[in-house]
């Protein structure tokens, strides 16, 4: 019976000081497969977005040739906004080469958990521009749409950023919930151990 089931089970962290090298080669290599298992499944669903991102850029920039004015540049800003966040998906996860698993067990966590928070900051760095072309070009759109009905543009571009800061809002908070419940544990996992190896001092171990 290892250590850890004398524990008690309202401890957050685990002490890995207490655990000799082949019980934290166990917990490694088991926190390596809940990593490639969350990564498959991850990328599965990052390429549903992408197609939907793109499938909708498509329709927005063919949309945008039988428009005119302010509709046709919003279309315009839309379906721009959705290719470069396509791209943004590609990138952000991307799967790990090999050659990323053969990385010192330091670096290999540092990425991991990279790889697998919700947001990094320069996440933001690239979504708050993206989110704020998406609400720049929804917005054109909305208002040269409404503005046939009423020429208050002042009250229609209040709602539309009232509406899409909520929008945003709760995406954020929705998908920070979805995320916690599939990848809070191997997010967990990843930031216990690699806390532990940052206070180990160096190591040039390989995976």
């Amino acid at each position: 019976m290892e250590l850890d089931d004398f524990k008690k089970k309202n401890k957050q962290k685990v002490d890995f000081t207490l655990a000799d090298d082949h019980s934290i080669n166990e917990r490694m290599d088991s926190i390596i497969d809940m990593f490639r298992l969350n990564e498959k499944k991850q990328r599965k669903k990052v390429l549903h977005i992408m197609s939907l991102d793109l499938a909708l850029a498509v329709i927005y920039i063919a949309i945008m040739s039988s428009q005119a004015g302010m509709a046709q540049l919003g279309y315009f800003i839309l379906g721009m906004s959705l290719f470069v966040a396509v791209l943004y998906l590609f990138l952000r996860y991307k799967p790990f080469s090999a050659e990323t698993y053969s990385l010192p067990i330091k670096e290999f966590l540092h990425k991991a958990e990279r790889k697998v928070n919700y947001f990094n900051p320069l996440d933001y760095l690239i979504l708050i521009p993206i989110l704020g072309f998406l609400g720049t070009g929804g917005g054109m759109v909305f208002i040269a749409r409404l503005l046939r009905y009423t020429d208050n543009s002042t009250l229609l571009i209040v709602i539309w950023v009232l509406f899409f800061i909520s929008l945003c809002i709760f995406g954020f908070w929705a998908g920070h919930k979805n995320w916690k419940k599939e990848y809070g544990e191997i997010h967990k996992r990843i930031t216990e151990m690699n806390n532990f190896y940052s206070s180990d001092g160096d190591d040039e171990d390989k995976i």
